[in-house]
């Protein structure tokens, strides 16, 4: 295939798979306008990946900004005089719990059942009974301070930027008051959208955050984050608009020594911090090792596809490029472990009066050959709806755990749940007190799970396992 073939049939991959559906932009999208009519007068605006238009599907959450109204608000530019280079504090408790009263109200009137929590830092909203979504509000003030596109630049809690188990500590260090830090989601959210006057960029973000999630597997005690993604993303396409989706990410990845050297990214609210500082967590220069090995992997597979005829071809070369690998390195004696499976019908097959090619009730062994419990051999092919329960023989391997990666093939995983069917980026434990892993047949195609024992921080057995889904 030429480079523009591939080229665009990269980009209607992502299309397809990762961009949101219009049904889930629909939903989104309603949700929004529910939360404007609850709040009237209040100033609330989108922030985030979804309103930047680089998010990846399914979506699971909504940022939004909520800029306290004037009964609540102190000065941004107060704060930041009285600061004088010190730490904002500036207790949001009771703007909060306010805001919570009247959005838990709002959605009371207008009979949609809703989960409202007032957080340390936020108001967060659920909907249990109808999609797994929530809705993220996130006080903010304006600081007096405007960005480049003449738009404000605006204080929130610090604890916003951190991640989630930083979160209480924090809080307490403080006596129950944030840390308030600028932030320009504006600002971000303009350039991205001005960005996106070339498709090939949000399309390159998407891909470059599927990957980063796929990486972040092999990584112990690290992630890359997804606004540093972004943000390396819209480096790219900034330098040159007019980049195709195959250049820019063999940039992106071909670049990965340069973009996990050193934090180099200046906040656009602040130029005095840097958003990817997190790169200085990995202190013992390891995991970025591991995730440029990773970005030189993908790298590899993409330009195969050059040499690939038709897109048959080039998927399964895309569905190799983005499956994590080990985190734990393997020890040079380490041992082949064999795993059985053990298969059995999630609804099970009754006798009935009601049969209409067969008439007579089937005998028991008949019933039992049909529902299982029954052995499954590796490669073998079988209906959807079973129940599979894989068991690992490690009889004399003293380990510390045993974790699982189940990888989902071909087409039609895809086409059932776009690019969440393609599993093979989670390393998944055993069950509760268990050494088994149970999973279930869903999607037609010949997978595979894959058993990884290990100790001390490294793989001593391992094991592989096919499974083939009928279509029918």
């Amino acid at each position: 295939m030429t480079k523009n073939e591939v080229n665009i049939s990269l980009e209607e991959f992502c299309r397809k798979y990762l961009s949101p559906s219009q049904e889930e932009r629909d939903k989104i999208s309603e949700r929004f306008k529910e939360l404007q009519d609850i709040l009237p007068g209040n100033e609330i605006f989108q922030s985030g990946s979804f309103g930047r238009e680089t998010t990846v599907s399914p979506v699971h959450d909504l940022d939004v900004i909520w800029v306290l109204p004037e009964s609540f608000q102190i000065l941004g530019s107060e704060l930041l005089a009285k600061s004088q280079g010190q730490p904002i504090l500036f207790d949001v408790k009771e703007p909060l719990e306010s805001l919570a009263l009247m959005l838990t109200a709002g959605y009371q009137k207008i009979g949609k059942e809703a989960k409202v929590e007032a957080q340390t830092h936020s108001v967060n909203i659920t909907f249990p009974k109808i999609e797994t979504f929530s809705i993220d509000l996130v006080p903010a003030v304006r600081s007096g301070k405007k960005n480049r596109y003449g738009d404000d630049i605006y204080l929130v809690p610090e604890i916003q930027k951190l991640g989630r188990n930083k979160w209480e500590e924090i809080y307490k260090s403080h006596d129950g008051k944030l840390n308030w830090v600028l932030s320009d989601p504006k600002g971000y959210r303009e350039q991205s959208l001005r960005l996106n006057q070339n498709p090939s960029y949000r399309k390159t973000v998407k891909f470059a955050k599927v990957w980063k999630k796929s990486c972040n597997a092999g990584l112990t005690n690290f992630e890359l984050k997804s606004f540093h993604i972004e943000l390396v993303v819209a480096g790219l396409f900034t330098q040159n608009r007019s980049l195709d989706f195959y250049d820019a990410i063999n940039l992106f990845l071909g670049d990965a020594t340069s973009w996990l050297a050193k934090s180099s990214l200046p906040d656009m609210a602040d130029s005095s911090v840097f958003v990817d500082d997190y790169l200085n967590e990995d202190t013992d220069a390891t995991q970025r090792p591991l995730a440029i090995k990773y970005a030189s992997k993908t790298l590899k597979k993409l330009q195969e596809m050059l040499q690939k005829n038709g897109v048959a071809e080039i998927y399964p070369l895309l569905r190799e490029s983005i499956i994590s690998v080990s985190p734990w390195p393997f020890v040079s004696n380490w041992r082949e472990v064999k795993l059985t499976c053990q298969v059995e019908r999630r609804d099970k097959i009754r006798n009935s009066t009601n049969w209409k090619r067969i008439p007579n009730n089937l005998p028991g062994y008949a019933l039992q050959t049909i529902n299982g419990p029954k052995p499954l051999l590796s490669g073998d092919y079988i209906g959807k709806e079973y129940f599979l329960i894989f068991t690992p023989a490690i009889d004399g391997l003293d380990y510390d755990e045993i974790r699982w990666l189940v990888v989902n093939n071909g087409m039609p995983a895809l086409d059932i749940a776009r690019i969440g069917g393609w599993r093979g980026n989670e390393f998944h434990f055993c069950e509760v007190n268990s050494s088994y892993r149970e999973e279930h047949t869903e999607y037609p195609g010949m997978h595979w799970i894959e058993c990884y024992v290990v100790k001390n921080g490294a793989c001593i057995g391992f094991g592989r396992f096919y499974v083939g889904i009928n279509g029918d």
